[in-house]
């Protein structure tokens, strides 16, 4: 088995107008290529086909009203809300980038992958079930765990260490026990959720982590909130499967983030979460970019993941 890497260039069909810049940008996804296309063992990685994703799918994480929303924009330019910009075929790309967790498991499931990537666009951890925001359409990771959940995966954990809170995968599954949600981010900042005190409601109590960050902080004090929160945490739920909401904003030089993490920083706990892994679930572990807006910054760390992943299949 190897790594599987999800990648379409329908995902490039999404941008803001010309005339107003947006760092949320198919920029993003052709640095990472290029970078890719230079590393030995991208070559060997399983490309699987991103087919359509039908609405029955879509409707187990999104209201029906949300759906056709991004639809109808089809054709069309303007703002789903101050911060998603869409134009004639940013639906494309939403369609798309939910498609690729599917062809991840699928993969997965058939046995032709350990574990794998995809990057995509747009993000997705802060669309909710009924609302878009913060650059995200349809919530890429939660679409995968309800899939995985309807392939008979029972526990499933997702981490998300993107430097903004996930707001709409905790808001999506803050209610259910067999999907544990962790979030390490910068805080207080946007969207202004992901305190100590969000930890899961009714059945879903307890299966909600956050680990809010001061502004500044660095390599060391995130390992530390891996070593003594995330991985017992992790390691105590004993999941199937681990998806990771991969944002890299919290790299140093992101000029949306405030954080201080570096490439190397990135690149250890992507071995710290994989070596648990190894050990909790086989290695079963299926990325997803979110965040990450320092272009060349995004590509080194998209790279040295893929390093790690490659090298625990």
């Amino acid at each position: 088995m190897s790594t599987g890497f999800a990648y379409s260039d329908d995902f490039l069909q999404h941008n803001a107008h010309p005339r107003v810049p947006h760092f949320e940008s198919s920029n993003r996804l052709l640095t990472c290529m290029d970078r890719l296309s230079k590393a030995a063992f991208f070559p060997y990685f399983y490309k699987p086909e991103i087919r359509p994703i039908s609405a029955e799918i879509l409707s187990l994480v999104h209201t029906e009203y949300h759906i056709q929303k991004v639809q109808d924009s089809a054709g069309q330019k303007g703002y789903f809300d101050g911060d998603t910009p869409f134009t004639e075929e940013s639906w494309l790309s939403a369609f798309s980038a939910a498609g690729s967790g599917i062809a991840l498991v699928d993969a997965l499931i058939e046995g032709k992958i350990k574990n794998g990537f995809s990057l995509l666009r747009p993000p997705g951890h802060h669309a909710e079930r009924d609302r878009i925001m913060g650059f995200c359409m349809f919530n890429n990771i939660a679409i995968a765990a309800r899939y995985l959940q309807l392939h008979g995966f029972k526990k499933i954990f997702i981490l998300d260490w993107d430097v903004h809170h996930g707001n709409g995968t905790q808001e999506i599954f803050y209610s259910d026990p067999d999907i544990f949600y962790a979030s390490i981010h910068q805080y207080p900042f946007y969207p202004m959720t992901g305190s100590y005190d969000e930890i899961g409601y009714g059945l879903g109590k307890g299966t909600t982590l956050n680990v809010p960050m001061p502004v500044d902080s660095h390599n060391a004090a995130y390992i530390k909130a891996f070593e003594k929160k995330i991985i017992p945490t992790m390691e105590r739920f004993e999941p199937e499967i681990i998806l990771i909401s991969a944002g890299f904003d919290a790299h140093k030089r992101d000029p949306l983030g405030g954080m201080k993490v570096t490439t190397l920083g990135f690149e250890k706990l992507s071995e710290m979460v994989l070596s648990s892994a190894y050990h909790l679930c086989e290695g079963k572990v299926l990325s997803f970019l979110e965040g990450g807006y320092d272009i060349d910054a995004l590509a080194e760390c998209v790279e040295v993941h893929l390093t790690i992943l490659d090298s625990f299949s």
